[in-house]
Protein backbone atom coordinates (compact mmCIF):
# COMPACT_ATOMS: atom_id res chain seq x y z
CA UNK A 1 0.00 0.00 0.00
CA UNK A 2 1.24 3.56 -1.03
CA UNK A 3 0.92 6.54 1.52
CA UNK A 4 0.27 9.62 -0.03
CA UNK A 5 1.05 12.75 1.48
CA UNK A 6 -1.90 13.22 3.09
CA UNK A 7 -1.91 9.70 4.63
CA UNK A 8 1.42 10.07 6.29
CA UNK A 9 0.22 13.28 7.63
CA UNK A 10 -2.77 11.42 9.46
CA UNK A 11 -5.57 12.40 7.05
CA UNK A 12 -7.99 9.78 6.71
CA UNK A 13 -6.32 7.62 9.89
CA UNK A 14 -8.60 5.74 12.54
CA UNK A 15 -7.27 7.89 15.57
CA UNK A 16 -7.57 11.80 15.71
CA UNK A 17 -5.46 14.72 14.69
CA UNK A 18 -3.66 16.66 17.53
CA UNK A 19 -5.40 19.56 19.00
CA UNK A 20 -2.46 22.05 16.39
CA UNK A 21 -4.02 24.91 14.40
CA UNK A 22 -4.49 23.67 10.72
CA UNK A 23 -1.97 26.59 9.38
CA UNK A 24 0.76 24.47 11.22
CA UNK A 25 -0.21 21.62 10.52
CA UNK A 26 1.84 20.67 7.23
CA UNK A 27 5.06 22.20 8.84
CA UNK A 28 4.74 19.50 11.30
CA UNK A 29 4.30 16.89 8.77
CA UNK A 30 7.38 18.20 7.09
CA UNK A 31 9.44 18.04 10.12
CA UNK A 32 8.19 14.86 11.18
CA UNK A 33 8.95 13.36 7.81
CA UNK A 34 12.62 14.46 8.11
CA UNK A 35 13.22 13.26 11.55
CA UNK A 36 11.89 10.31 10.59
CA UNK A 37 14.00 9.97 7.42
CA UNK A 38 17.02 11.17 9.52
CA UNK A 39 16.55 8.54 11.95
CA UNK A 40 16.50 6.02 9.76
CA UNK A 41 19.41 7.18 8.20
CA UNK A 42 21.97 6.76 11.07
CA UNK A 43 19.66 9.19 13.65
CA UNK A 44 21.90 11.79 13.75
CA UNK A 45 18.83 14.76 13.62
CA UNK A 46 17.07 13.13 16.35
CA UNK A 47 19.75 13.90 18.58
CA UNK A 48 20.13 17.42 17.71
CA UNK A 49 16.89 17.93 18.69
CA UNK A 50 16.50 20.55 21.60
CA UNK A 51 14.58 19.13 23.87
CA UNK A 52 14.87 22.15 26.66
CA UNK A 53 16.48 23.43 29.58
CA UNK A 54 18.51 21.02 31.88
CA UNK A 55 18.16 18.20 29.83
CA UNK A 56 21.81 16.97 29.15
CA UNK A 57 22.86 16.73 25.51
CA UNK A 58 25.09 14.57 23.92
CA UNK A 59 28.04 16.38 22.83
CA UNK A 60 31.03 16.64 20.40
CA UNK A 61 33.98 14.45 21.32
CA UNK A 62 36.16 16.92 22.58
CA UNK A 63 39.21 17.38 20.34
CA UNK A 64 42.26 15.24 21.80
CA UNK A 65 44.29 17.99 24.31
CA UNK A 66 47.90 19.40 23.43
CA UNK A 67 50.85 18.68 25.53
CA UNK A 68 54.27 19.82 26.04
CA UNK A 69 57.40 18.32 24.55
CA UNK A 70 60.53 18.83 26.25
CA UNK A 71 63.56 17.93 23.88
CA UNK A 72 66.61 18.02 26.15
CA UNK A 73 70.10 17.32 24.34
CA UNK A 74 73.15 15.85 25.96
CA UNK A 75 76.81 15.22 25.10
CA UNK A 76 77.46 18.69 23.58
CA UNK A 77 81.05 18.92 23.50
CA UNK A 78 80.96 22.69 23.90
CA UNK A 79 78.84 25.66 24.37
CA UNK A 80 79.93 27.35 20.80
CA UNK A 81 76.99 27.58 19.08
CA UNK A 82 73.44 26.44 19.63
CA UNK A 83 71.51 23.63 18.94
CA UNK A 84 68.96 23.48 16.45
CA UNK A 85 65.77 20.61 17.07
CA UNK A 86 62.96 19.44 14.59
CA UNK A 87 60.59 17.95 15.27
CA UNK A 88 58.56 15.35 12.59
CA UNK A 89 55.18 14.34 12.09
CA UNK A 90 55.86 11.50 8.72
CA UNK A 91 58.40 9.81 7.59
CA UNK A 92 58.13 12.17 3.98
CA UNK A 93 59.56 15.06 6.04
CA UNK A 94 62.06 13.41 7.85
CA UNK A 95 65.14 14.63 9.04
CA UNK A 96 64.48 17.61 6.35
CA UNK A 97 64.48 19.96 8.32
CA UNK A 98 62.54 22.85 6.17
CA UNK A 99 59.56 20.29 5.95
CA UNK A 100 59.31 19.81 9.86
CA UNK A 101 56.39 19.90 11.58
CA UNK A 102 58.06 22.58 14.35
CA UNK A 103 61.29 24.12 14.75
CA UNK A 104 63.48 25.85 18.13
CA UNK A 105 66.93 26.81 18.59
CA UNK A 106 68.35 26.13 22.02
CA UNK A 107 71.53 28.16 23.82
CA UNK A 108 74.08 25.40 24.91
CA UNK A 109 75.00 25.62 29.14
CA UNK A 110 77.16 23.36 29.65
CA UNK A 111 77.17 20.98 26.83
CA UNK A 112 73.78 20.44 27.75
CA UNK A 113 70.65 22.33 25.90
CA UNK A 114 66.97 22.23 26.09
CA UNK A 115 63.45 22.96 24.05
CA UNK A 116 60.04 22.90 24.79
CA UNK A 117 57.42 22.37 22.22
CA UNK A 118 54.22 23.47 24.15
CA UNK A 119 51.52 22.36 22.64
CA UNK A 120 51.71 19.06 20.13
CA UNK A 121 48.69 16.85 19.88
CA UNK A 122 49.40 12.99 21.31
CA UNK A 123 50.64 11.04 18.11
CA UNK A 124 53.71 9.70 16.82
CA UNK A 125 57.25 12.03 16.03
CA UNK A 126 60.59 11.38 15.49
CA UNK A 127 63.05 14.07 16.41
CA UNK A 128 66.54 15.18 14.80
CA UNK A 129 69.00 17.77 15.94
CA UNK A 130 71.72 19.43 14.63
CA UNK A 131 74.62 21.43 17.09
CA UNK A 132 75.45 24.29 14.79
CA UNK A 133 78.69 25.23 16.02
CA UNK A 134 79.56 27.82 13.45
CA UNK A 135 75.93 29.07 13.50
CA UNK A 136 75.92 28.77 9.62
CA UNK A 137 72.07 26.97 9.76
CA UNK A 138 73.11 23.88 8.48
CA UNK A 139 75.31 20.82 8.55
CA UNK A 140 78.85 21.00 7.89
CA UNK A 141 80.45 17.48 6.35
CA UNK A 142 84.09 16.72 5.12
CA UNK A 143 85.07 16.23 1.98
CA UNK A 144 84.08 12.35 2.53
CA UNK A 145 80.28 13.62 2.96
CA UNK A 146 80.91 12.89 6.42
CA UNK A 147 79.16 15.02 9.46
CA UNK A 148 81.80 18.17 10.84
CA UNK A 149 78.86 18.47 13.55
CA UNK A 150 77.43 17.16 16.20
CA UNK A 151 74.05 15.77 15.46
CA UNK A 152 71.21 13.37 16.89
CA UNK A 153 67.74 11.62 16.71
CA UNK A 154 65.04 10.44 19.09
CA UNK A 155 65.40 7.17 20.19
CA UNK A 156 69.24 7.38 19.86
CA UNK A 157 68.44 6.26 16.44
CA UNK A 158 71.50 5.10 14.49
CA UNK A 159 73.08 6.88 11.47
CA UNK A 160 76.20 4.90 10.51
CA UNK A 161 75.71 5.75 6.36
CA UNK A 162 72.97 8.73 7.11
CA UNK A 163 70.37 9.48 8.42
CA UNK A 164 67.97 6.68 10.16
CA UNK A 165 64.36 5.69 9.26
CA UNK A 166 61.22 8.16 10.69
CA UNK A 167 60.37 4.52 11.58
CA UNK A 168 63.78 4.01 13.86
CA UNK A 169 63.68 7.44 15.28
CA UNK A 170 59.82 7.48 15.55
CA UNK A 171 58.16 7.58 19.32
CA UNK A 172 54.97 7.71 20.55
CA UNK A 173 53.94 11.09 22.27
CA UNK A 174 51.52 9.98 25.00
CA UNK A 175 48.51 12.56 26.42
CA UNK A 176 50.24 13.96 29.10
CA UNK A 177 54.11 15.79 29.36
CA UNK A 178 56.45 14.55 27.96
CA UNK A 179 60.71 14.18 27.71
CA UNK A 180 62.94 13.01 24.73
CA UNK A 181 66.61 13.21 26.00
CA UNK A 182 69.07 13.04 22.59
CA UNK A 183 72.66 12.30 23.50
CA UNK A 184 74.87 14.38 20.54
CA UNK A 185 77.16 12.32 18.69
CA UNK A 186 80.42 13.80 16.74
CA UNK A 187 82.20 11.25 14.06
CA UNK A 188 85.37 13.90 14.67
Amino acid sequence: MTLSRFDACGEGMPFPRPSIPRTRWPALCVLLSLLSLFSLLGGSAARAVDVGPGVAQPSAPAPPARVPLIVRVTGLRNDTGRVAVALFASAEAFPDQKRALAGQLARIQKGQASVTFPAVLPGRYAVAVLHDENQNSKMDFNFLGMPLEGYGFSNDASAPFGPPSFDAAAFRLLPRPSTVTIEARYLF
